[in-house]
C-alpha cells in the first residue's frame, strides 16, 4: 500500500495585481470592489513546516508559535504541531530567533495536514544615527531609515532617549525568487475599510531600533520616520505616483493599511509613526480558491510547489503554495482575473502547467491531474523496525530533500512509502521514529533520483528520542517538563570555537503546550575541556522567579554533543541567595542539539 506524507501543506500566497495600472496616480475610493471584511473560520489541524536562514539552510533552535502552542525547530529546521489551532482564512504562524527578525506566515489553512515554509531575514546594522539630531541610515540599494531629531523613546516606557541608535533594517525584494518564503505573512492585508485585499508589493522594510544598552527603541508618540524604499527594477516602469502603505499586525500576520508614499525617481517615500516591516502596495479585490492535485493514477499530489501567475502578465503577478497530506492548497487569489496554474519542482522546473479562473467568488475547483513525468518523481521505501526486528507500528519516517521535511505514516508491517517531486543530484535523508519505543534511528542518505530507492530496514534503536527538563528548588517538588507534550530546547553559544571553548551559556526552556508562561534555567562561563571532561563548576545562573545573586553551579554532562543531533543529558546543582534569603537548586536534562 502507498502511503503519503502526513505533512506538506503551505496554503496558497496570496497571487498579487500588478503592471495593469492605467494611470500614474493611485486613487484611494475605499476598498477596491467593495471589499468585505473576512470572518474567522476556526478549524484544528496538524501544522508542519520548514524554517531557512538567510542563505536557505535549514535553521535550527527556532521557536515556532501558532496559537498559544509552541514548538523549535531541528537541526533540519522542521517543526511539527499536533491539534495546531488554525483557521480556514488566515491562520498565523511565527517564528522567532536570536539574530533575525521575528517572521510571520499568514495562510488558509485545509483539512489535511498544513505545512509552511519560512525563511528568515537576517537582521543586521544599517547604521547609528544620534538620538538628538537624528539622521539616516541607507541600504546598499538605497533604501533608507531617516529619524527625526529628538524623535526616539524608549519602547518599554516612552521614556526620551539619548544616545547612539543601532538601526536595525532589511530589504524584502518582491521580485527575488524567494519572495514567496520570505514574505511577512503573506500579501493577505486588510485595507483601512476592514475589507480583505490581496496586495501587490512595490518594496518592503523591515525595520527595529535598539539602544546603547541594548533596549528597543520606538519613535515618540506624535513624531514621525521617513522610510525611503527602493522600487525593483522589473516594477519601476508601472509604479503609481502614489502608493498605500500597509504594516504587519503583530497578532494577525495580516497587512494593515496605513498612509501613502510617493514615488521620487526609483523609490518611494513616506513617513511612518512607528516601526515594523512596512510595505508599499496596490491592493485589489480577492477570492478565496481551493484546489485539489492529484497524479496519474489518482493519488493526492503531497507537498508540491504550486504557481499562480496572472494570465494577462504584468508586475510581480505570481504567488505560490503547497500542497498538503491530502493534494490541497488553498488561498485568496486576485478576482475576475484569468490564472495560469503550474506545478514546479525545489529547483524551479515547471512540469505542469493548466489555465484556471477567473474567480469572482469563492471556488471550490473539481480536481486537477498532473501527469508527473517520471524523471521528476522519485518514491522513498523501506520497513521500518524496533530493536527486537519487529515492526514499528506507531511511528513515522521524516525524509528530508532539498532544505524541506516530508513526514510519512508506516503500515501494518513497518513499510513506508514516501513520493515528492525529486532535484536530481541533492541528498536526500531518512529518519525512522518509533513513538512506542521513544528511539530513532540513525539517518540513512540516498541521492535524489528518479523512480524508487529502497532504503531496507530502518531500525529505530540505540538513540532515544526521549527529551526532558526537571528541576527543583529548596528540596520541593520537581517541575518536570517533556517532549512532545512540551515544546523543550537548549541553547549554547560559546565565546571560542567549538566544545573546548573557554566560556560557554546554556540555555535550558520550556514552553508547555496548554500556554503559560516560558521557563528558562541557564548559566555561563564554565570551562569544557578538549577532552570531554563532565564536570565542573559554573556562575551566571538564572532561575525563573527568582533574583539570583552569590549563585554557584555543579554540573554533570553524562553525554556532551559534540555534533548537531547528539544529545546534551546531564545535571546540574548549588545554591544562590535571593531577596537576602538562601536557597538550593538541582536540576536534569536530556536534550537534542540543534545549533
Amino acid at each position: 500500500m502507498r502511503l503519503y506524507p502526513a505533512l506538506v501543506a503551505l496554503t496558497l500566497t496570496a497571487v498579487t495585481l500588478g503592471g495593469c495600472l492605467k494611470t500614474e496616480t493611485f486613487v484611494d475610493n475605499g476598498a477596491p470592489n467593495n471589499a468585505q471584511p473576512v470572518l474567522p473560520a476556526p478549524i484544528t489541524a496538524t501544522l508542519t513546516g520548514t524554517v531557512l536562514d538567510e542563505t536557505g539552510a535549514p535553521a535550527g533552535n527556532v521557536s515556532v508559535r501558532v496559537g498559544a502552542q509552541t514548538a523549535s525547530t531541528d537541526a533540519r529546521g522542521f517543526f511539527r504541531i499536533t491539534g495546531a489551532g488554525l483557521d480556514k482564512n488566515q491562520a498565523v504562524v511565527t517564528a522567532t530567533k536570536s539574530g533575525y527578525f521575528k517572521a510571520y506566515r499568514t495562510f488558509a489553512a485545509t483539512s489535511g495536514a498544513n505545512n509552511v515554509v519560512i525563511k528568515l531575514a537576517k537582521r543586521n546594522v544599517a547604521g547609528t544615527v544620534d538620538a538628538a539630531t537624528g539622521g539616516s541610515a541607507t541600504l546598499a540599494n538605497g533604501s533608507k531609515v531617516t529619524l527625526a531629531a529628538a524623535g526616539v523613546v524608549d519602547a518599554s516606557n516612552g521614556a526620551a532617549y539619548t544616545g547612539a541608535v543601532k538601526v536595525y533594517a532589511h530589504y524584502i525584494d518582491p521580485s527575488a525568487q524567494d519572495f514567496g518564503q520570505t514574505v511577512p505573512g503573506s500579501l493577505l492585508a486588510d485595507d483601512k475599510n476592514g475589507g480583505r485585499v490581496v496586495l501587490n508589493s512595490f518594496g518592503m522594510l523591515a525595520v527595529e531600533l535598539e539602544g546603547s544598552a541594548g533596549q528597543k527603541l520606538q519613535i515618540k508618540p506624535g513624531s514621525t520616520a521617513t522610510l525611503t524604499f527602493a522600487i525593483p527594477t522589473a516594477a519601476q516602469a508601472s509604479a503609481p505616483a502614489t502608493i498605500p502603505l500597509w504594516y504587519v499586525d503583530e497578532t494577525s500576520g495580516l497587512w494593515k493599511e496605513q498612509g501613502t508614499a510617493t514615488k521620487t525617481g526609483n523609490t518611494y517615500v513616506g513617513t511612518v509613526a512607528h516601526f515594523s516591516f512596512w510595505n508599499c502596495d496596490v491592493p485589489q479585490s480577492g477570492a478565496y480558491v481551493h484546489f485539489t492535485l492529484q497524479n496519474q493514477t489518482g493519488q493526492p499530489l503531497v507537498g508540491a510547489t504550486v504557481r499562480l501567475t496572472r494570465s494577462s502578465g504584468g508586475w510581480n503577478s505570481s504567488g505560490y503554495g503547497w500542497t498538503d497530506s491530502l493534494g490541497q492548497v488553498s488561498g485568496m487569489v486576485p478576482a475576475n482575473e484569468p490564472l495560469t496554474l503550474s506545478v514546479i519542482t525545489m529547483c524551479g522546473t515547471s512540469i505542469y502547467t493548466q489555465n484556471v479562473g477567473p474567480f469572482s467568488s469563492a471556488t471550490t475547483v473539481p480536481p486537477l491531474t498532473v501527469n508527473v513525468p517520471a524523471a521528476n518523481t522519485m518514491t522513498i521505501t523501506g520497513t521500518l523496525q524496533n530493536c527486537n526486528g519487529g515492526p514499528v507500528t506507531d511511528g513515522y519516517v521524516i525524509v528530508t530533500g532539498d532544505n524541506v521535511s516530508h513526514y510519512g505514516a508506516v503500515g501494518a508491517n513497518g513499510q513506508f512509502s514516501v513520493s515528492l517531486l525529486s532535484c536530481s543530484g541533492s541528498a536526500v535523508s531518512v529518519i525512522g521514529i518509533d513513538n512506542a519505543g521513544a528511539a530513532q534511528s540513525p539517518a540513512t542518505t540516498v541521492s535524489s533520483t528518479s523512480g524508487t530507492a529502497n532504503v531496507g530496514n530502518l531500525t529505530a534503536c540505540g538513540i532515544s528520542v526521549a527529551e526532558y527538563i526537571t528541576w527543583s528548588i529548596d528540596g520541593g517538588a520537581p517541575l518536570t517538563y517533556s517532549s512532545p507534550q512540551d515544546s523543550i530546547q537548549f541553547e549554547m553559544y560559546p565565546n571560542g570555537s567549538g566544545p573546548n571553548a573557554p566560556d560557554w551559556q546554556l540555555i535550558l526552556w520550556a514552553v508547555p503546550r496548554n500556554g503559560g508562561t516560558n521557563q528558562a534555567f541557564y548559566f555561563n562561563t564554565f570551562a569544557m575541556p578538549a577532552n570531554g571532561s563532565t564536570s565542573g563548576i559554573a556562575t551566571g545562573l538564572s532561575i525563573p522567579g527568582f533574583t539570583v545573586t552569590n549563585d554557584v553551579v555543579n554540573f554533570t554532562f553524562t553525554t556532551w554533543p559534540f555534533s548537531i543531533g547528539e544529545y546534551l543529558v546531564g545535571t546540574f546543582s548549588g545554591t544562590f541567595n535571593s531577596g537576602g534569603a538562601p536557597h538550593s537548586f538541582s536540576a536534569n536534562f536530556r536534550l537534542k542539539r540543534v545549533n
